[in-house]
């Protein structure tokens, strides 16, 4: 059974027993005590929550049904996952090794986030999946600044 020594000296506390009142007493007890903790049965009493995750090299995606229905949340999240596939991770990782080069410029923020939200609406990530090296190089240089034309070969390394 519980008892409120248990949350002596605990940083972060999990309460899931199937037991309303078990659930309400951790959650009273890590409150009084400061304790970060998660209600699997009321949202309302927990301090954070934890979200479906689906992690793929440079993306993360959390989702959550705020409590409603993890059951839910983990249907979707399997689906998501199968229809993600691998599909972003090329343009994942060619957007984190281009960040560094285009900040470096000292554009505008309006500027640069014109420039990432093009690459990313172009057909690249599509290119990078299909390992084609002229489509990307292409269109790399088509919507890169000309001052990161230099760059396109490391920026595709191993990627396409």
């Amino acid at each position: 059974p519980f008892r409120p020594e248990d949350c002596i000296g605990q940083t972060l506390v999990f309460a899931a027993t199937g037991n309303r009142a078990i659930n309400a007493a951790v959650a009273a007890c890590c409150s009084e005590m400061g304790i970060l903790c998660n209600i699997a049965d009321s949202k309302e009493e927990s301090t954070f929550i934890v979200p479906a995750c689906i992690e793929r090299r440079n993306l993360t995606i959390a989702l959550s049904t705020e409590g409603g229905s993890p059951a839910l949340s983990r249907r979707i999240k399997n689906e998501l996952e199968d229809w993600l596939g691998d599909r972003y991770d090329g343009i994942c990782d060619l957007l984190t090794r281009l960040r560094p080069l285009v900040l470096a410029l000292n554009l505008d923020t309006r500027q640069n986030t014109a420039l990432f939200r093009s690459l990313t609406y172009s057909p690249l990530a599509e290119a990078l999946q299909k390992r084609d090296r002229n489509q990307c190089e292409m269109l790399l240089r088509a919507l890169l600044p000309k001052e990161l034309h230099s760059h396109i070969m490391e920026l595709l390394h191993d990627l396409a």
